[in-house]
């Protein structure tokens, strides 16, 4: 395990099959999962129960919200703005990889997720957080 042991995921995917696939992938790795299926679960689990996580994997469409507006009022609360975001998707149109980028998205994953790609550009998402 390379150093992921007590670090916190959340994992915002209105599908709980992609969210149960990606947490075998990452406890495996050593890492805490948390799940939100919602808007509302994604700052339910950190404002009402308190979870800090240490990086965020975002669907791109989460029901009918659109990632990016998640991304936004993440990146518009004080206390969770430094978290690094990962964004989860099955479209990969340049355009909203530049959406992203400009709201300081650390990476854009296609799916089907490649466990051992996910695991690397966690890290080095982690990585680079803690360099900023």
């Amino acid at each position: 395990m390379p150093g992921f042991l007590g670090k916190v995921v959340l994992v915002v995917d209105d599908s709980s099959s992609i969210r149960r696939a990606v947490r075998a992938i990452l406890e495996k790795e050593g890492f805490t999962v948390r799940e939100a299926g919602s808007e509302f679960g994604l700052f339910g689990c950190m404002v009402e129960y308190g979870i800090m996580a240490d990086i965020i994997l975002m669907d791109l469409t989460i029901n009918e919200t659109n990632g990016l507006e998640l991304v936004k009022k993440v990146r518009n609360t004080e206390k969770f703005r430094h978290i690094p975001i990962i964004m989860l998707t099955q479209h990969s149109d340049r355009a909203n990889v530049l959406k992203a980028k400009n709201l300081d998205v650390q990476d854009y994953i296609v799916k089907p997720i490649n466990a051992r790609l996910l695991v690397e550009r966690m890290e080095k998402a982690l990585n680079d957080s803690v360099d900023r």
